[in-house]
């Protein structure tokens, strides 16, 4: 009986000892599986990474962050929403850019011509060469040249004529048209190109020399020296008349670069770079009325750091009857609302009226200048040059 009694009560202990084991285990993983449970909610919702900006500020305490959450799939459509707008914007004004762009002149305006379709005396604009074929040929004859002459020029300073065999004036050849001559008239300079040594003797090359022998004709070139001297006088002349006054926007909070371009598109502004935003403006026409091509470049936005953003005005673009001056306070008051910002000089003074007076009277002087170039302020003439 003891020996009995004695293995019973081994039995019951190890019996126990199982219980108790098992239900040791069973506790420490359920109290496992509430820990990992309580930890994997808020990586879900991620509202608190929204939010620790606002805790850090005391707007809003975490406690009122948790109890107005919405689900997780409300904050991630609502964090698009803003970003789907600002592509909608970018599509409308890529859009609109194209539309407006697709008329513009690539080539120097003749501002005045002949009776003969030749351009009157113009001191931007000169008659490089002219060829004269013995027996008229076709504009498809020519389409070739005309195609490698453009291509070799620096964009939009490059103007082809053409004389039409039957009415003897001059046109923009044709594919269907016989001419007996052909000449090419350059602008030898902009704010954005310039013709030099090495662009001419390309044309010389690829053009002019090899349609004198495929197409039987002679030449008269502009010599050389006098064409270098025509375009330092007027690369001279951009540089003198390149002028843009500055304003800088500071913060009271730093932009990001981010916010910068977020608002800056919002506001109807033509992206150039990530840190460089201009206005779109008026239409230019000719003294016709012909549509020559879109302002451009009047107003310009550029983000230099998170405190620091220039606003500038480009002078010799705009027409001194648009007021100038307006249009630079009227941008720069609207970028400082958007942006909460102090409107300062380049030095870091403010705008007064002692400051506004003077840059007037600056700019009379300045567009009295340029009118004594002959540059029409605002005009398609000062873009070409100047923009």
């Amino acid at each position: 009986m003891n020996m009995v009694g004695m293995g019973v009560t081994i039995v019951l202990i190890l019996a126990v000892g199982g219980v108790g084991v098992w239900y040791w285990l069973r506790i420490k993983e359920t109290s496992s599986h509430e820990k990992v449970e309580d930890k994997t909610p808020p990586r879900i919702p991620q509202e608190p990474i929204f939010g620790e900006d606002l805790i850090n500020s005391g707007d809003i305490k975490v406690d009122e962050i948790k109890k107005t959450s919405p689900p997780a799939e409300e904050p991630q459509s609502e964090s698009q929403s803003p970003e789907e707008t600002i592509e909608e914007v970018q599509e409308v004004l890529l859009k609109e850019t194209e539309e407006e762009e697709e008329p513009v002149e690539t080539s120097p305006v003749l501002e005045e011509i002949d009776d003969s379709g030749l351009p009157k005396y113009d001191p931007f604009v000169t008659e490089l060469v002219r060829i004269t074929f013995k027996k008229p040929v076709t504009g498809s004859q020519l389409a070739p040249f005309v195609k490698t002459a453009m291509e070799n020029a620096p964009r939009g300073l490059l103007r082809i004529l053409a004389l039409e065999a039957n009415s003897n004036r001059w046109f923009v050849p044709d594919a269907i048209g016989m001419f007996s001559a052909i000449a090419f008239y350059i602008q030898l300079a902009s704010g954005k190109a310039s013709f030099d040594q090495v662009s001419l003797s390309n044309l010389y090359q690829l053009v002019f020399l090899r349609m004198e022998m495929n197409l039987d004709g002679t030449s008269e070139m502009k010599e050389m020296q006098l064409l270098n001297n025509h375009t330092d006088q007027l690369n001279a002349l951009i540089k003198n008349f390149g002028v843009q006054i500055t304003l800088l926007l500071r913060p009271l909070e730093p932009v990001s670069i981010d916010d910068f371009e977020k608002e800056t598109m919002l506001l109807g502004l033509k992206r150039r770079s990530m840190t460089h935003y201009e206005k779109l403006g008026e239409l230019v026409l000719d003294k016709n009325g012909k549509r020559q091509g879109n302002r451009k470049g009047t107003i310009e936005l550029r983000w230099l750091d998170d405190r620091n953003i220039a606003i500038s005005l480009n002078v010799p673009l705009i027409a001194p009857e648009s007021d100038p001056l307006r249009l630079l306070m009227t941008a720069a008051n609207a970028f400082a609302a958007v942006f909460d910002a102090k409107i300062v000089d380049p030095k870091g003074c403010e705008i007064s009226g002692a400051t506004v007076s003077l840059l007037k009277q600056e700019l009379d002087r300045f567009y009295k200048q340029m009118r004594e170039n002959n540059i029409e302020p605002g005009s398609v003439r000062a873009h070409q040059l100047l923009d």
